[in-house]
């Protein structure tokens, strides 16, 4: 019978606590560490930039609402006080005319 040799080796003991072990570990939290960092501080940059945009899009869309109902406002304020003023200048004719006709009448009566 004929035997295959396989090469003999020794094997080394690992242990968790060497020093070139702590300091990868070290490493690779200080890598994740970073990484997290990175991405919080863009995660709040970039969700603070969207809600100053959006608060002054609000802000502007606001104002121009408001401006818009303003305008509204002041052409039906107006409107209605042009149609008050008609109305205050129908009723003064009216009374000039009932105080023509009143002193009118009250001349004859006092010819008659």
């Amino acid at each position: 019978m004929s035997t295959i040799a396989y090469p003999q080796f020794n094997t080394v003991p690992f242990q968790m606590n060497t020093r070139p072990y702590q300091d990868a570990v070290s490493k690779i939290a200080n890598v994740y560490t970073d990484s997290m960092r990175a991405n919080a501080e863009q995660l709040w940059i970039s969700s603070s930039q969207i809600i100053v945009q959006e608060t002054v899009k609000a802000f502007m869309a606001a104002s121009q609402s408001c401006m818009e109902a303003l305008a509204k406002n002041a052409a039906s304020v107006q409107q209605q006080s042009f149609g008050r003023i008609i109305n205050a200048n129908q009723k003064a004719f009216e009374i000039m005319g009932q105080a023509a006709t009143d002193t009118m009448l009250s001349g004859m009566k006092r010819t008659g």
